[in-house]
């Protein structure tokens, strides 16, 4: 009765375009995080620029499109 059993190999859980597509919204969310990094307050100085446009709006936002791509990926199919 095992003889005629076939034993077929699983598909598998992301194809090739998932995985582009996550690998991307990777790059994007470290395009994100790299546009928040800068310099900081010190105790003796102040740097005004922590409240730049750029930190608050523009790399948040960029993150979120990227969190939002990994999901797409994700949930992908064909």
């Amino acid at each position: 009765m095992s003889a005629n059993i076939k034993k077929t190999k699983p598909a598998p859980v992301f194809q090739r375009t998932n995985i582009v597509i996550i690998l991307v919204a990777c790059v994007i969310i470290c395009i994100g995080f790299a546009l928040m990094a800068g310099g900081s307050t010190t105790k003796s100085t102040f740097s005004a620029d922590i409240f730049s446009h750029r930190r608050i709006v523009v790399a948040p936002l960029i993150c979120l499109i990227g969190y939002i791509m990994v999901i797409v990926g994700i949930l992908f199919r064909k």
